[in-house]
């Protein structure tokens, strides 16, 4: 009779730290925690601290205020998920008595959701000068690098150049200053619209022949902790030839659940895109998915619109970026995956692509094999095996 093998214990430590000092606040236990990451997004966090005798030793509730505390999660000695906690609450028991506190956070990207460009910004130099602003680049100027990798870098830098001499968070641009090669006209203008720098970033991302980005985040060989920005051009993670991946939910597989919804209202086949300007002076794209009606698809419409946009070329390659994005809406499948089957939990990371099958049952027939890209890996840490759920696009 052959023994199951055991599934392995993970240690788990939850480091909350300073946000703006990164100095560590205190080690403390979390129960239930589940964490995400997210592709060219921003992944979440949630888990209970339990207050008690021990832990109220180790200073909980000031090491964890919120908006002020970032997070590290490490997981057997490597640091999978980090970020700032934003909100906490009391839990308590039926008869009244506080016995933890859950608390709720995400990545450190999700800070840039609270900052805002305030003063005109813009690639075009001679926009700059016909308004008498400062010409030159950010941060000591108003005028931003052109290359997209580029324009990232200065709106970090511009908010992290704030004249109110308040803290930032630090985290490193330096990865930045390597140019994709792809240069795009913009202008960010206060009087028009304030829009926070994390949505200016997504929308730039988004156009046809964007990139891929995301905060990095691990131990430096000496033991402190890095958090860095980072761009992928043109896109983030390797194909499933090349990482041989695959997930099958059958017998003998390493998925426990698969869910492949198919929701059509997620598709369309012409875009429109809309940039800066008012009435007919508004910049306008528009692509089309031909193929798609042909292939016996009726007419189906979306609409975007993308703040500092001023050049026609660039909105047309936000409508191609929409439209190409819209085609493969349909299905946005999830799977729960073994955490410590291979490939195991740490070998994939977000952007990787890898192949999922199915084997043949009542609802697919003939079973599914599909190749599709992981856009988040999200963990549920337990008394138990870790449960991992993927949540996949097409490639």
């Amino acid at each position: 009779m052959t023994t199951p093998a055991l599934a392995p214990i993970h240690q788990y430590t939850y480091l909350f730290c300073d946000l703006v000092t990164d100095r560590v606040l205190a080690e403390l236990p979390v129960i239930g925690a589940e964490y995400s990451t997210e592709l060219s997004g921003v992944g979440t966090f949630r888990g209970t601290v339990p207050l008690n005798d021990e832990t109220g030793q180790l200073g909980p509730m000031d090491a964890t205020i919120p908006d002020r505390t970032a997070l590290y999660i490490d997981r057997d000695g490597v640091i999978v998920w980090a970020g700032i906690i934003w909100r906490r609450r009391q839990l308590a028991s039926a008869s009244g008595i506080i016995w933890g506190m859950e608390l709720q956070g995400a990545e450190f990207a999700s800070y840039w959701q609270y900052r805002f460009v305030n003063r005109l910004l813009s690639t075009d130099y001679n926009l700059l000068v016909a308004s008498g602003a400062d010409t030159r680049y950010v941060p000591d100027g108003q005028r931003m690098y052109d290359d997209q990798t580029w324009i990232v870098w200065s709106l970090l830098r511009y908010a992290e150049a704030d004249p109110s001499g308040a803290g930032t968070i630090h985290v490193d641009t330096n990865p930045l200053v390597s140019p994709s090669g792809v240069t795009r006209a913009r202008t960010y203008d206060p009087a028009q619209q304030r829009t926070d720098i994390l949505t200016l970033i997504r929308q730039l991302s988004q156009v046809d022949g964007g990139f891929d980005w995301g905060i990095e985040s691990g131990y430096n060989p000496g033991g402190s902790r890095y958090r860095r920005w980072a761009v992928w051009y043109p896109r983030r993670g390797r194909s499933a030839s090349a990482t041989g991946f695959t997930w099958q939910y059958g017998a003998g597989g390493n998925v426990v659940l698969p869910d492949w919804p198919e929701d059509g209202s997620r598709y369309a086949n012409r875009a429109w895109a809309f940039g800066s300007g008012a009435g007919a002076d508004v910049v306008t794209g528009l692509a089309e998915a031909p193929d798609q009606w042909a292939a016996g698809w009726p007419l189906i419409e979306r609409a975007a619109t993308y703040d500092g946009v001023t050049q026609a070329n660039t909105i047309q390659a936000h409508a191609q970026a929409d439209v190409n994005a819209a085609v493969r809406a349909a299905t946005a499948p999830t799977f729960v995956v073994d955490a410590d089957a291979d490939p195991v939990l740490g070998s994939y990371t977000v952007g990787d692509a890898a192949v999922f099958a199915i084997d043949p049952g009542p609802y697919y027939p003939r079973g599914r094999v599909e190749e599709l890209r992981i856009a988040t890996i999200s963990v549920r840490v337990t008394g138990g095996p870790e449960t991992v759920t993927l949540t996949c696009t097409g490639v």
